[in-house]
């Protein structure tokens, strides 16, 4: 943790503590830093589905969303929940114990994907031109950036030895971190965009692991995400963790239509 009492996202071993804010306002978190949009967070592409086979890919009926193959499983199906612990203020988000976690005494559970509103956690709020909080960008009052931690076991096949290991988070409300077993993995803002990391270094094949996630009902993002809509905070889309060969794979596509 740095002195903000925020993660510090140095994964080298041989330097285990260091302050984070390598860029950006010095003396403000990650979340209402207005030059940091995220750290580790991989590129945005376009969203390319794996198959386990010629026959897979053609019968796939895309439009009734991810389904888990040999190369994916769906985190949040119909019906999934994780343990969930909500607090009215930053200062007061549970810890991540290294090597472990959050500590979940006295948690609850919440529906994935959802608004944690919807959940008898916190209160939604309706905005139409007007901030629901004071305008002093980039900063967000602590006083009303609720935030919602997430715990869950994820378990990865053994069949994913030695191949490259990604997790993707298809819409958080508004910004977040996220750990494997207490390590960073990275962190990400933009409520209506895929974030994706890299666990590959994080995770091994036929391991269980622990995800854990702490959620900020709002960042600097929120002073341009403001609109005339209602305020819902969580991790309100899918879950999906994937594995890609690791030498080579298709990771993006282009295409350049000419008049």
């Amino acid at each position: 943790m740095n002195r903000h009492g925020h993660p510090d996202f140095s994964l080298n071993p041989l330097h285990p503590v260091h302050d984070f804010h390598h860029k950006g306002e010095p003396n403000l978190p990650d979340y209402c830093n207005h030059l940091v949009l995220h750290h580790h967070r991989l590129p945005s592409h376009f969203p390319v589905r794996s198959f386990s086979s010629q026959d897979e890919a053609l019968s796939a009926r895309l439009e009734e969303g991810v389904r888990s193959n040999d190369n994916l499983i769906l985190l949040t199906p119909k019906g999934t929940r994780w343990a969930f612990n909500f607090v009215e203020t930053p200062q007061q988000a549970p810890r991540v114990v290294v090597g472990k976690g959050f500590e979940q005494e006295g948690w609850g559970d919440v529906a994935v994907p959802s608004a944690w509103e919807t959940q008898g956690y916190g209160q939604a709020l309706y905005t139409n031109f007007q901030y629901p909080f004071k305008v002093d960008p980039p900063v967000v009052p602590d006083g009303m950036n609720h935030v919602g931690s997430y715990q869950t076991q994820i378990e990865v096949p053994k069949a994913w030895e030695g191949k490259r290991i990604m997790i993707r988070f298809e819409g958080v409300s508004s910004a977040f971190y996220c750990w494997i077993d207490g390590h960073p993995a990275g962190y990400s803002q933009d409520s209506r965009l895929d974030a994706e990391f890299d666990l590959t270094d994080l995770v091994r094949g036929g391991g269980t692991h622990t995800l854990s996630l702490r959620v900020y009902r709002f960042c600097d993002g929120s002073y341009l995400e403001d609109q005339d809509m209602w305020w819902l905070s969580g991790v309100h889309r899918d879950v999906v963790l994937y594995s890609k060969p690791a030498k080579a794979h298709i990771w993006d596509v282009h295409a350049a239509p000419e008049v």
